[in-house]
């Protein structure tokens, strides 16, 4: 099993934590009840069968958020090619589909994060006795091809790793056969420091300003706590604006958010 190719939808909801990935599959495997004679048939070595003709492995995504296969995958149809050696036909399966899963986010570094990804496939009938998943490799390429990948307008692919793992569960006698690719992704953040991180530069800067800044004079004192009011509502917006985009979760307080805690807690100390 291997992607050829990844399309350009590569989607990352943040406060859902999914991922949406459009992507090309190539799936490989032998069927000797597919073996033809090719002597009786003017030496045919290929031929193209409907999908819905053949007998086709239950690859299941384990963490897919979505149930219907029809929904997310277009069966086309497939290629049988000859094995002489093995006396089988080896049957190749490509097939566009649209996949959503579940990823857990780490926003510690927030907007300059890295994120990685795992997509768990197998199958959900057949033991290792019936099907034995595999990462295909051809001409030395990676299972994971992003070669053909276009460009994502929030997100940068830096990479991708494929691994064979064998699960034991404890309905089953025997092992399953999964393979778990994961894709490692950075966050673009040229959107955050310029709606983000820059205004909360400029309005710190202000606050450190009037934080040290005299009041003597009664006028002068007014105009202070203006400021200081001015630049709390300020922050307290674009407090409004991260937790927009960084799911509901309590394990971590990302880097920028406890900037913003310390922030208002300086903010309103009585000196300012």
């Amino acid at each position: 099993m291997a992607f050829a190719h990844l399309a350009p939808a590569l989607r990352k909801n943040e406060p859902q934590q999914y991922v949406i990935l459009n992507a090309w599959i190539i799936e490989r495997w032998t069927d000797e009840i597919l073996y033809w004679n090719r002597k009786k048939f003017d030496e045919i070595k290929k031929i193209i069968l409907p999908s819905d003709a053949i007998w086709k492995p239950d690859t299941t995504l384990y963490n897919s958020l979505v149930m219907n296969d029809d929904d997310t995958s277009r069966m086309d149809n497939a290629k049988v090619s000859l094995l002489m050696d093995e006396k089988a036909a080896l049957v190749e399966h490509l097939y566009p589909t649209l996949y959503k899963f579940s990823c857990i986010l780490d926003l510690r570094f927030f907007p300059f994060d890295n994120q990685a990804c795992k997509m768990i496939f197998g199958s959900w009938i057949y033991d290792m006795e019936g099907i034995d998943y595999h990462p295909h490799n051809e001409s030395e390429q990676r299972p994971f091809g992003i070669h053909n990948c276009i460009e994502n307008e929030g997100w940068r692919i830096l990479g991708t790793k494929v691994e064979r793992r064998e699960v034991k569960y404890q309905c089953c006698a025997n092992k399953y056969s999964l393979l778990e690719f994961t894709l490692y992704i950075q966050r673009k953040p040229l959107y955050y420091l310029i709606n983000l991180i820059a205004p909360t530069s400029i309005i710190t800067f202000i606050a450190i300003i009037g934080f040290f800044s005299t009041s003597n004079m009664h006028h002068s004192r007014e105009e202070k706590i203006t400021l200081g009011i001015t630049t709390l509502l300020s922050m307290s917006i674009l407090i409004f604006l991260v937790a927009d985009k960084l799911p509901s979760t309590s394990s971590f307080i990302p880097l920028i958010g406890e900037f913003y805690i310390l922030f208002q807690r300086l903010a309103n100390q009585p000196g300012h």
